[in-house]
């Protein structure tokens, strides 16, 4: 099964990476929603939640003040403003 391999990260550093089998985040032109083998894409983030679904464990939730999405063979980079991981990571 094909996955996502997602890293978010902030001027700190990173905050969250790893493998998911679907990825939301909230862009200034509304909710994208990217699974396995997804077009290329570049798009500007707002304030809001990230969602990752990993293949296995809960899912992961990271609440951004901004930033950008770049989506490459199946490699999602968020670079946020800021970025806090609500949810524990695996």
């Amino acid at each position: 099964m094909a996955e996502l391999s997602v890293e978010v990260a902030d001027w700190e550093g990173q905050v969250w990476q790893g493998p998911a089998g679907f990825f939301t985040a909230p862009s200034v032109e509304g909710s994208i929603g990217i699974y396995p083998r997804h077009e290329p894409l570049l798009a500007i983030l707002r304030e809001g939640d990230v969602k990752i679904v990993p293949p296995e464990g809960p899912d992961v939730i990271v609440h951004i003040t901004g930033g950008f999405l770049s989506v490459d063979s199946d490699i999602v980079t968020v670079v946020a403003d800021e970025a806090r991981l609500m949810t524990p990571a695996n």
